[in-house]
């Protein structure tokens, strides 16, 4: 941060101006007084508190308000502010601000320069502006010979962007959410959109196909493409294999657009705004025969492409998963999972799923109601001796009760752990660290785990994983998941193969562990 910029935030943060949005006010308030001074050519005003308050007065207050403070004040911030540039401060504020707003930093604004470079559009729309202060500057400078358009839903933003940018004139900036229809004149060549990762959309009217902003705000701008234009999106992982809304979006893509690509994200794209795992989605107006896919890697302060393969878009058509590991198909197991005979089973068909019941630290006390946690399942095996306890009425958290056969997953943490809970003598309930799988018909518990624990299904889990270097699981995500449905004896048969295996197994490792022991006792003996 300039000394400048720390001054000037000192100043208003000690007359009590502190939200994001009366910091931009202000600083904007000063700029907009400046302009009007040098456009009226009045230099003494400078020189005269008087007569700068009244400019500021005449030139500000309409539009931004009334200023907190008197003539005195005025003049103090306004020899603090009059020579700051404006992105500079504005995206000082957001980054302090972290108030939910993913700021995208500059060598991701840089990355899709490049994409912009290699297209060559003619027209050009960036969602959400503010996201991309970082790099906006550059990119806008960089591409003068196209038309720009910005939007954004925040009118002082808009405000703020239309000065900074009036040198600009191949940019237009419009005062319209992405969340919302988008009533813009024009259709475009090239659409930018990082929309806001899983907030409610449930108030923003419709019809939408989903009620989440992510999948709302694709919605909005997938109709602003021209016939041969390309909407370069970034999603969170969810949107690639999520069910409901987020299945029929991915339909209503395939079948009206064509995805040119979908390319993961390095890990911490976003921190520490988000520490979602996502993707960068190119969906395109004109058919085409193939969808590369890979991962957007960062090598030497630079974010680069690594294309794995190349899929048929006719493929993709008959995909509802769109799952980096699925289509990259490039570890066998997975490749035999995906063509596997046995009839692939959604487990929200074949099982209740839902995640436990959150218990904060303060809530764990003496009481008649156990909590199964994350720290009591090891090796598949739960441990019942050590578990914690609530004081609650039992009423209460009835609907987090595990029953006998329940399987449970943790969701939590940095290691996938699964086990069976077996019925005791007392009332236990999960936490909110662990997801229940209680199934219903035609599967058993103990198949479902032994899948979980397979190689496949270990590799399926970390895919629905929506964070990255903490597991991150959701139970609808998980209710999504595919399992290979055999018939029930043969499910009987695999069960019965792997106890007695596993019999065997631990048979003979006590004995080698008792014969180590007994050898050495012997060798120790005959050391004295």
């Amino acid at each position: 941060m300039s000394s400048y910029i720390e001054k000037a935030l000192h100043t208003l943060y000690q007359r009590g101006i502190t939200s994001r949005e009366q910091l931009l006010t202000e600083l904007l308030r000063v700029k907009l007084t400046c302009q009007a001074i040098d456009a009226a050519t009045n230099k003494a005003t400078f020189e005269d508190k008087q007569r700068l308050f009244q400019q500021m007065k005449k030139s500000t207050e309409a539009e931004l308000g009334y200023f907190p403070g008197d003539r005195d004040f005025f003049a103090d911030l306004f020899d603090l502010c009059k020579d700051i540039d404006l992105i500079e401060y504005t995206l000082e504020i957001y980054n302090s601000d972290r108030l939910g707003v993913i700021i995208s930093p500059p060598e991701l604004t840089a990355f899709i320069d490049t994409l912009i470079d290699e297209k060559r559009p003619e027209t050009i729309l960036i969602t959400e502006a503010e996201k991309h202060l970082a790099g906006l500057r550059a990119l806008v400078d960089r591409h003068p010979e196209q038309e720009i358009t910005l939007t954004t839903a925040y009118r002082h933003m808009y405000l703020l962007l239309t000065f900074a940018l009036q040198e600009a004139k191949h940019v237009t900036v419009f005062h319209q959410s992405v969340y919302r229809k988008l009533l813009l004149p024009k259709t475009y060549d090239l659409i930018y959109c990082l929309p806001a990762f899983g907030g409610k959309g449930d108030d923003l009217g419709g019809p939408y196909l989903t009620n989440q902003t992510d999948g709302i705000a694709l919605e909005n701008t997938l109709p602003l493409l021209n016939d041969y234009g390309v909407l370069l999106a970034i999603v969170p992982a969810r949107f690639t294999f999520a069910g409901g809304g987020f299945s029929a979006l991915r339909k209503h893509i395939v079948q009206h657009h064509a995805v040119e690509s979908i390319y993961s994200l390095p890990e911490g794209t976003f921190r520490p705004y988000s520490a979602v795992k996502s993707y960068l989605i190119a969906i395109s107006k004109a058919p085409l025969d193939s969808v590369a896919v890979g991962s957007v890697d960062f090598d030497q302060a630079a974010f680069v492409r690594r294309e794995q393969k190349r899929i048929a878009h006719a493929e993709l058509l008959n995909l509802d998963d769109w799952r980096m590991e699925l289509l990259a198909e490039e570890d066998e197991n997975l490749s035999r999972y995906k063509h596997s005979a046995l009839p692939r089973v959604k487990l929200k068909d074949m099982a209740e799923v839902f995640r436990g019941k959150s218990v904060l630290k303060k809530d764990i006390k003496p009481g008649r109601i156990a909590v199964l946690n994350i720290s009591n399942i090891d090796d598949g095996e739960i441990n019942y001796t050590d578990l914690e306890t609530i004081d609650e009425e039992e009423r209460k958290v009835k609907r987090y009760e595990l029953v006998d056969g329940d399987l449970v997953l943790t969701c939590r943490g940095t290691t996938i752990k699964v086990a069976i809970f077996r019925q005791q003598d007392r009332l236990i309930i999960a936490s909110a660290n662990v997801i229940v799988i209680r199934p219903q018909k035609e599967v058993l518990s103990e198949y479902i785990k032994l899948f979980f624990e397979s190689p496949v299904g270990t590799s399926l889990i970390k895919s629905y994983q929506r964070g990255t270097t903490i597991m991150n699981l959701n139970h609808s995500d998980i209710a999504e998941m595919e399992i290979p449905l055999a018939p029930l004896e043969q499910q009987r048969q695999m069960i019965d193969a792997y106890r007695r295996e596993q019999t065997l197994y631990r048979q003979a490792l006590q004995q080698a562990e008792q014969r180590w022991r007994e050898a050495r006792e012997d060798i120790y003996a005959k050391m004295i």
